[in-house]
């Protein structure tokens, strides 16, 4: 295993909590919510077209891989593949006879090799872009991996105000009851951590990138977006 993986894998368990176990629980009871009927129709709007029989979906950052096992069980024409680094992700994964597979990959630094050329009609990454200190490599190998015309389904959290956050984190306005510093250090730890890109990094990080945006929404009061992008016909 590199080195570069091993470093992921510890900024990972720390992003998370340093509860691996925890992460991939809460990962699990939050599939529903993360992929819910306002996901499920912006998917199925944007990627209809696109997916024929055949084709090839990819989930980056797949965790452990249930909205590949979701998908197949109502398109099993399809070729599904995830991509995923942390080990506690990896031993939750579905283990049952679903027919998709998981390869294991820093996304921070994709090899090209990972995907061939011109072989993936639609791409998600669910809640993976915050976790990426830079995510300009993995757009760019996802426009050689992708077909021209696929489609890329991008879904996060995006930057908000402080303020926004602590009152939804705590659910009132103010603050006025003493607070245990260690807690609010691993708090604003989370903060920064899950707001790391404003929507407008985002797409501007797409256009760069060579993709034409198709559509974007706010989501979650605005904590959240949701953008489709695809790498040119032409």
């Amino acid at each position: 295993m590199s080195d570069a993986l091993n470093e992921l894998r510890e900024y990972l368990t720390r992003h998370h909590g340093g509860d691996g176990d925890d992460a991939a629980t809460r990962a699990l009871d939050g599939h529903a919510r993360n992929h819910d009927d306002v996901f499920r129709r912006f998917w199925s709007e944007h990627t209809g077209a696109q997916l024929k029989a055949d084709g090839r979906v990819v989930d980056l950052g797949c965790g452990p891989g249930l909205f590949l096992r979701d998908l197949s069980l109502t398109r099993p024409d399809l070729e599904l593949v995830g991509v995923e680094a942390a080990p506690y992700m990896l031993e939750r994964a579905c283990d049952e006879d679903y027919d998709f597979n998981i390869r294991v990959a820093d996304l921070n630094d994709p090899p090209a090799e990972l995907f061939d050329m011109a072989s993936i009609d639609v791409a998600l990454a669910n809640r993976l872009f915050h976790e990426l200190h830079q995510p300009l490599v993995l757009l760019q190998r996802l426009y050689d991996w992708l077909k021209p015309g696929g489609v890329l389904i991008l879904v996060d959290m995006v930057r908000q105000p402080l303020g926004s956050f602590l009152t939804h984190k705590f659910g009132r306005d103010r603050l006025d009851e003493p607070l245990d510093a260690r807690a609010m250090k691993a708090l604003f730890e989370d903060y920064f951590e899950h707001n790391r890109y404003h929507d407008y990094d985002l797409l501007a990080l797409l256009v760069m990138t060579g993709y034409e945006v198709l559509a974007e929404e706010s989501i979650r009061s605005g904590r959240a977006v949701q953008i489709a992008a695809r790498k040119p016909a032409g």
